[in-house]
């Protein structure tokens, strides 16, 4: 079962998914508490992470950029956290959602610098409670399409090739669809200009993984607001 701190992470993670965001903010702030009484220094700062991803949906959701300012801090909070802990552990996940702040924000060439730390860290220093090959792929992933949006366009083998083996990585259900229907949509808006042909099949690759789960409700929303792109 975990700890109570990753438990009520995990539900908040959860409830995110469903679109409660007053919910999953709520229990990232008692995850945030657990976690302290508990000593968890990496789960402290990952829940600020998570802030980070329900803060950026209430931005997709509101259109208003306050929410990202919040969203941007909060994951800047969780990289601070992790650094003066001193704890290699804990920077993997904090560096990686500070990375998709940065994208959001248009910062591609600092986002490709985060994600590469966030990667070298989660290869070299994993948290235990991440340490799955499932999670370095979703975040390679991330880095492949930022570096290909930032210029190099090679990232695109890197990216199909690093989605194929998420797609034969053991993980949850759950997680597995949520990060394989988001690399192809990646791919596919990345695509959009270059190969829209190509794009298309990768979002047509996403709809069945996402039409396939009922518990995808977030990332259906996701998928067609971007669909309108087409």
């Amino acid at each position: 079962m975990g700890s109570q701190g990753r438990q009520l992470h995990n539900q908040a993670e959860m409830t995110r998914e469903k679109g409660d965001f007053l919910k999953a903010l709520e229990l990232s702030d008692q995850a945030m508490i657990k976690y302290q009484e508990e000593n968890n220094v990496s789960g402290f700062a990952e829940i600020q992470a998570s802030r980070f991803l329900t803060l950026r949906h209430l931005f997709e959701k509101t259109n208003d950029q306050n929410y990202l300012i919040l969203a941007k801090h909060s994951a800047l909070s969780a990289v601070e956290i992790a650094q003066k802990s001193g704890n290699k552990e804990s920077l993997a996940i904090p560096l990686f959602n500070l990375a998709k702040a940065q994208e959001t924000l248009g910062e591609l060439s600092e986002a490709v610098s985060s994600y590469k730390e966030a990667v070298e860290n989660m290869t070299n220093n994993p948290p235990q409670d991440q340490n799955r090959p499932a999670v370095l792929l979703d975040m390679k992933i991330h880095l492949d399409t930022a570096e290909y949006e930032n210029g190099d366009k090679t990232a695109l083998e890197s990216a199909e090739k690093d989605l194929a083996e998420l797609e034969k990585a053991e993980e949850m259900d759950y997680n597995k669809h949520v990060w394989t229907s988001g690399g192809y949509m990646r791919i596919a808006d990345m695509l959009r200009k270059d190969n829209f042909e190509k794009a298309k099949q990768h979002l047509q690759k996403a709809k069945e993984i996402i039409d396939a789960d009922p518990e995808l409700i977030l990332r259906k929303k996701q998928w067609q607001k971007l669909s309108e792109k087409f």
